[in-house]
């Protein structure tokens, strides 16, 4: 994929997808940033990837609040010198099975903040970078929730999951003439932490395997091998799109 030497910065990565994102990223010889909201989850898969030999740098950071995301992007710059692929992966989530007319408004704000906003404020800050390098990827994560519904994680997150593709739209847009690449990836129901966290039996888990297609739910590295592609010159004529990563589970 020819990304050796590259710089990737990539919220969320303390765990989950995030983090397995980071791995594939340190196999392609890709110096990497990470941040999560939790400092030793950070530290934690920042030191994973220097066992491997990677050139890592980790760090904790709240990405809803401008002040963390300015220090984000400085120290990310000032190790690095630049950044080539910003991967927006974070983003939290409510109680299961919130009804919208039951949903306290700190929920909303958290979901929100995490996810849309945090989203706009990493783009903000990296993306005058990527203009004075006239290249760069954004690669923001959207769900299936941002394609039709999330009944199981409420309205706050299907409603920020859909405003991450109407800011991945905007942004691939404006930024085109920069030379900078604007994308969204919407997974589907994957065998993480936060899908088996709402899946309550062995008999839930089949339920969701029979109303996807090809007939099970997406490991973590089937979404980061979509990461590395649209890293790649491979989809150098791509911006303002949406991949659905979801094995046929919505047909958007």
């Amino acid at each position: 994929m020819a990304l050796a030497g590259s710089v990737a910065l990539i919220t969320g990565a303390g765990r989950g997808m995030g983090r397995v994102i980071a791995a594939s990223f340190g196999e392609q010889g890709v110096r990497v940033a990470l941040c999560d909201l939790v400092a030793e989850r950070a530290e934690s898969a920042a030191a994973d990837l220097k066992k491997k030999g990677g050139d890592v740098l980790g760090m904790a950071a709240d990405i809803s609040r401008e002040s963390d995301v300015i220090a984000l992007v400085a120290r990310t710059k000032a190790q690095f010198g630049r950044i080539d692929f910003l991967i927006n992966a974070a983003g939290g989530y409510g109680k299961s099975w919130r009804a919208t007319h039951e949903t306290p408004e700190e929920e909303w704000d958290m979901v929100m903040g995490s996810n849309l906003k945090g989203y706009f404020l990493m783009a903000k800050h990296v993306v005058p970078i990527m203009m004075a390098q006239k290249s760069g990827r954004i690669i923001n994560f959207s769900s299936n929730a941002g394609r039709t519904v999330s009944p199981v994680l409420g309205s706050s997150y299907t409603a920020a999951k859909a405003g991450v593709i109407g800011l991945t739209r905007h942004l691939s847009r404006e930024y085109a003439k920069h030379g900078i690449l604007v994308n969204t990836i919407a997974p589907g129901p994957t065998r993480g932490t936060r899908v088996m966290d709402q899946l309550c039996s062995a008999e839930d888990v089949a339920k969701l395997t029979a109303d996807i297609p090809l007939g099970r739910l997406a490991e973590e590295k089937d979404i980061a091998d979509v990461v590395m592609f649209l890293c790649s010159d491979a989809s150098r004529f791509m911006t303002g799109a949406i991949l659905d990563v979801n094995g046929g589970y919505v047909l958007a």
